[in-house]
């Protein structure tokens, strides 16, 4: 118990901008697999119903931790804001569920990169955080690295781009809701009012397309929702440690990860386009992150 307290302590002592790395790049692999694994279990369950059991056991694997805290740490005063977030989440993840049977995880990955430009700029006008110039900067190599990728005639135009796009937009807002509902609510507690709202909202219709899963189909379906709770509860202690504006800088991270979970799991083999381009994103992560924790000591 002494070690796992000093563990704690010393990550706590490192500069923001490193912890939310840290915190960003766990959400992103556990977020990367769970829609590999929707991409595995949609060809015999409806997206739908794959939502459903998302939310539902990111419910029940959160009890333990309200059951040692006690339901005092559900108290918030603003639950609308916890609604809205899960409405978001909904829309967002049925988007790049949907997607991720359609195209390959690079590529969805690489045109979702537009979300940290507009969710920065909603995050300057909404909450009002400052945008250094080198949080642009990295931001603008990121841009360079997914339009080396994303370069034109790169793929063949199907409607799945289409759908991306639509994830990109209100997963944006679900960025900055996420941000401005940590300014007073603890990371947990905000992870798990949004899989509280999301149970009901994913069930409406999930009904009109419902099959129980098999044994098999089960175990693979706890493991999904392991993963989205564990991306969850990552993801928002990313944005309670850093600016919105900083972690969304980060977020190019992303697609050599996507390329990589890509190539191992279905043998999407990334042409030397996607390695070009993730090399100038990983720069634009390393940059922001050492100038951000430069900035935090001093």
């Amino acid at each position: 118990m002494n070690g796992r307290n000093a563990i704690r302590r010393g990550f706590a002592g490192l500069p923001a901008p490193i912890r939310a790395a840290f915190w960003l790049s766990c959400a992103s692999v556990t977020f990367l697999l769970m829609m590999s694994l929707a991409r595995f279990l949609s060809d015999d369950i409806p997206l739908l119903v794959i939502v459903f059991w998302r939310a539902v056991l990111g419910v029940a694997f959160m009890m333990p931790w309200l059951a040692r805290n006690g339901l005092g740490v559900m108290r918030t005063d603003k639950i609308k804001g916890h609604m809205m977030r899960s409405l978001m989440a909904y829309g967002g993840m049925l988007c790049m569920f949907y997607a991720a049977t359609m195209m390959p995880l690079a590529d969805i990955t690489s045109i979702a990169f537009a979300r940290p430009v507009l969710a920065s700029m909603l995050a300057i006008m909404i909450l009002g955080e400052p945008m250094l110039a080198r949080r642009w900067g990295a931001t603008a190599m990121g841009l360079i690295g997914a339009f080396i990728i994303i370069r034109p005639g790169f793929v063949e135009f199907n409607s799945g781009i289409w759908v991306v796009c639509g994830a990109v937009v209100i997963n944006s807002g679900f960025a900055v809701m996420a941000k401005y509902l940590l300014r007073t609510d603890p990371p947990d507690t905000t992870a798990l009012y949004m899989a509280v709202f999301l149970t009901p909202l994913a069930l409406a219709p999930a009904l009109f397309v419902w099959q129980w899963p098999t044994w098999d189909q089960f175990m693979w379906l706890l493991l999904f929702g392991a993963l989205g709770m564990i991306s969850q509860r990552t993801l928002v202690r990313a944005y309670h440690a850093a600016d919105a504006t900083m972690v969304l800088s980060l977020d190019f991270l992303k697609l050599p990860l996507a390329a990589i979970i890509g190539f191992a799991l279905f043998s999407e083999l990334p042409d030397i386009w996607v390695w070009l381009g993730g090399g100038v994103i990983c720069a634009s992560a390393v940059y922001i992150t050492r100038r951000e924790a430069i900035a935090a000591r001093s």
